[in-house]
């Protein structure tokens, strides 16, 4: 049994609480290392929870904490020993919920066990376990294949859980959606998808338009709210998707705009922020690929991750110039080109359900606006330079040529 069930009160939060929060998705295990033993862990968030405070995060998806997938009995209710316990996980959510940040955590369900005539009381106490520990959601995933997009089997697992007696919506869901209607119908029982064709489209401004459209139509139809993030496991972190190097670290940040212009809930993969790279291979503790540490500050790696010696993923040497504590001082730095999109994004508050209006735009740019917002977002994917639209210009993503808008430029305006 959790101890917060038996001496603290679930945090209060409206029934839509996720509405234009920005989530933040932690990979546990290279994030960062409490105990230098080479594996990040759920203390190591705990430490670090100033750092995704300051920079404005809302909600934090917590991957890899379960040992066991829910379904079968005495299955789904323990926290992976690689990662911590049960405390450690509590400690986190206090200190989190006293941010006003909220956790969510992945809810690998073994599908081969939902037909089974005990599968929805398993599924109930399980999220009656997690919900009275203090967690605000999940995202619910299918065993194997928990990185994957919700599909049919996946679909079924949702339905049972909002049949269950007085869940409903109770419980907010969130998944990775490919396709928002399977052969059940529409993905109605999610609160927040994670629409995956976000994640891998083009640097081109035709597709980028279509699939943003796309993506609202679908979940609107759904009754969900789409959340836009521009990489997953199964995707690469933007910088190397759009080609690597100053190149890709331009177009990412281009991105970064039109992402955090648009409504819905925005998802942040831990390291985008900072521009990182891709930098993988598989781990010694999983069967899923982990990326390099995040670098926090030093000269050297693993770059404050953990104080063991050396380090099992690789860390370029060359991310010093782009650690935490390098990147908060500078004002021109990606991080703080995040940072201050979020804070822009709260202050003129883009609305959850906002239309967006489509503007016409030179080839290879678009321009947009939410109906219920005051920011307009420009994006030029063409190898030209072409004219900024009229209004004063409160955030861009790199130097402007006057009054024009460079290629891999992407700019905001009221």
């Amino acid at each position: 049994m959790c101890l917060t069930e038996l001496s603290h009160e679930h945090p209060t939060t409206s029934p839509d609480w996720w509405e234009n929060r920005v989530f933040y998705r932690v990979d546990i295990r290279a994030f960062s290392d409490s105990d230098a033993d080479g594996i990040g862990d759920l203390e190591g968030v705990r430490e670090r929870l100033g750092y995704l405070e300051l920079i404005g995060i809302g909600a934090i998806w917590l991957t890899g904490v379960l040992a066991s997938p829910v379904g079968r009995v005495g299955h789904g209710r323990d926290v992976d020993p690689l990662v911590g316990t049960i405390e450690s996980l509590e400690a986190l959510l206090t200190e989190a919920h006293a941010a006003d940040i909220r956790i969510v955590l992945d809810l690998p369900v073994d599908s081969a066990a939902v037909s089974d005539s005990g599968s929805g009381h398993e599924l109930a106490e399980s999220l009656r376990f997690w919900t009275a520990c203090g967690v605000d959601g999940f995202r619910v995933a299918a065993v194997p294949g928990i990185t994957g997009a919700l599909d049919e089997a996946t679909h079924s697992i949702l339905r049972v859980i909002r049949s269950l007696p007085g869940e409903q919506h109770a419980v907010p869901l969130g998944g990775l959606v490919r396709n928002w209607r399977t052969e059940h119908g529409m993905l109605s029982e999610l609160d927040i998808g994670v629409d995956m064709r976000f994640s891998s489209v083009p640097f081109d401004a035709a597709q980028i338009r279509q699939v943003v459209q796309s993506a609202l139509d679908d979940s609107r139809a759904a009754g969900s709210s789409p959340v836009w993030s521009l990489s997953s496991w199964d995707y690469p972190r933007p910088t190397t998707r759009f080609g690597g190097g100053p190149a890709g670290l331009a177009k990412a940040r281009a991105m970064a705009l039109v992402q955090f212009a648009l409504p819905g809930v925005i998802g942040l993969d831990n390291g985008t922020e900072l521009g990182l790279p891709e930098s993988e291979r598989p781990d010694r503790t999983s069967r899923h690929p982990v990326r390099g540490p995040i670098p926090w500050e030093g000269a050297e790696p693993p770059f404050g991750f953990s104080a063991a010696p050396g380090s099992w993923w690789p860390t370029p040497p060359s991310w010093a110039s782009s650690t935490v504590e390098v990147q908060l001082e500078e004002p021109s730095s990606t991080l703080s080109l995040h940072r201050n999109a979020m804070e822009l994004r709260r202050f003129h508050e883009t609305a959850q359900h906002s239309t967006v209006q489509w503007y016409g735009a030179p080839r290879g740019c678009l321009a947009f606006r939410c109906d219920q917002g005051k920011l307009t977002c420009a994006l030029n994917t063409s190898n030209e330079t072409v004219p900024a639209p009229p209004g004063r210009i409160v955030l861009n993503s790199a130097p402007l040529d006057g009054d024009r808008l460079p290629p891999d430029t992407a700019v905001w305006l009221v």
